[in-house]
């Protein structure tokens, strides 16, 4: 890439279907259910959408991790969106993490890690640990935050591990993930207490129902400005809708503090 060259959601996205090899061929159907297209989809949405009002409000819905999430709410609207950013290294245990965005504010730096609809999908053992020692590792002094994106709620599955709350199921790998990197007893118990803290979770329903709602909520705009966030809106929707393949619908309601 140019230097100082930003790519964008599309840009990104294509540069992951460059690796998919023979995996290039599920695309054909528009990348139907596949986490990277319904990432690139919903997030290039959610960014041109007034961001306090959308992306603030899911993560103000979220649930965990409720000081670092309503920080990134509060620093949403200047924070620096990057979907698909590509590998982050974590050259203690030689290896990359790949978040699906990253988000940096003023004071809190998100990771996001989005789960598709494919029936049966679930977390490696070792990837949410890891993706704690990425933020460990690039956050530059800001308060971490995890958020995942879910197709279902709690418990989530881990594989060839059953199935844990969210803050269980992120501890699971954390010990061997720590001592691979070297990392003393005393930092994996830092890590290990302070997951409630730094780890939240919403679901694709979830996030379809806010963004209904917050567009039915619009009032007061110019009849043109209005249209587009309408439209943007209705895309970011469409694609949860599309990509869930009717497991979420139009009808969803979103209760508020569930």
């Amino acid at each position: 890439m140019e230097a100082g060259h930003k790519p964008s959601v599309i840009s990104r996205l294509l540069h992951e279907i460059s690796w998919e090899g023979r995996k290039v061929k599920l695309y054909r159907d528009g990348g139907r259910g596949m986490e990277n297209a319904l990432t690139a989809e919903v997030f290039q949405g959610l960014s041109n959408l007034p961001r306090d009002m959308f992306l603030g409000e899911i993560l103000r819905c979220a649930h965990g991790a409720d000081e670092a999430r309503l920080a990134a709410a509060i620093e949403v609207e200047h924070s620096d969106l990057d979907v698909l950013p590509g590998s982050l290294p974590l050259p203690a245990l030689g290896i990359d993490v790949q978040p699906d965005v990253w988000m940096t504010g003023s004071s809190v730096q998100v990771l996001v890690e989005a789960k598709g609809f494919k029936k049966g999908a679930g977390f490696n053992r070792e990837q949410l640990p890891r993706e704690l020692l990425c933020l460990e590792a690039h956050s530059g002094g800001r308060t971490p935050l995890l958020l995942l994106i879910l197709a279902s709620p709690p418990p989530i599955k881990l594989t060839g591990n059953g199935f844990h709350e969210v803050d269980a199921g992120v501890a699971v790998g954390l010990d061997s993930v720590c001592e691979r990197a070297g990392m003393t007893h005393e930092e994996y118990e830092r890590l290990r207490t302070a997951i409630p803290a730094c780890v939240a979770w919403i679901t694709w329903e979830e996030i379809h129902a806010v963004v209904m709602r917050q567009k039915g909520a619009l009032s007061g705009l110019p009849s043109s400005i209005a249209a587009s966030v309408h439209r943007t809106a209705d895309g970011v929707a469409q694609a949860i809708r599309w990509h869930s393949s009717g497991v979420v619908t139009d009808l969803v309601e979103f209760a508020e503090g569930s």
